[in-house]
């Protein structure tokens, strides 16, 4: 159990320590090359750490590999799960504009979601679909967010804040 709690707190060092490098990049775009490397060096430090405590711990397996290796597969599993959430917070879909807008504006016109994504030629798709999944709803000719909506646009936000980004950079 120890591995894995040593892997566990060495991804999320890697993660904080790769925040951290976002947020005093002078490079703008996406830094996932950066924390590949944050990560190697994390896992080196584990089989560092594991191969010193080899001999005072003594680990049994899980999903047939001893625990150290087991850990290990863990923490390079989570570094594409990281990087999958990290990648979000740098694209800027329709879907995610139409959210940011109605929840700046507190409830929009088709008119403001249209001005808001311009370029799109699918808007009504778009607002069709986040109607349909329930995170937008159509109340009186104005579209506003439904509580599900509201916290899909708390978390983008909150994302794009701890790592310092606006939408889309």
């Amino acid at each position: 159990m120890l591995y894995i709690i040593i892997a566990g707190l060495l991804f999320i060092t890697s993660v904080t320590t790769h925040i951290l490098f976002c947020r005093k990049a002078t490079r703008p775009g996406l830094q996932a090359k950066a924390f590949i490397f944050i990560a190697l060096i994390a896992l080196a430090v584990y089989a560092l750490e594991t191969t010193m405590m080899a001999s005072v711990l003594d680990g049994r397996s899980l999903w047939s590999l001893p625990f150290k290796f087991t850990a290990g597969f863990i923490f390079v599993l989570l570094v594409p799960v990281y990087l999958s959430f990290y990648v979000l917070t740098q694209l800027t879909s329709p879907s995610q504009k139409i959210l940011s807008t109605v929840a700046f504006l507190g409830s929009a016109s088709y008119a403001d979601i249209a001005a808001s994504v311009k370029e799109e030629d699918f808007i009504m798709t778009r607002l069709n679909d986040l109607c349909a999944s329930g995170c937008v709803q159509l109340i009186k000719g104005q579209y506003s967010l439904s509580a599900s909506g509201r916290k899909i646009a708390w978390i983008l936000r909150m994302m794009q804040i701890v790592l310092g980004r606006d939408i889309g950079g």
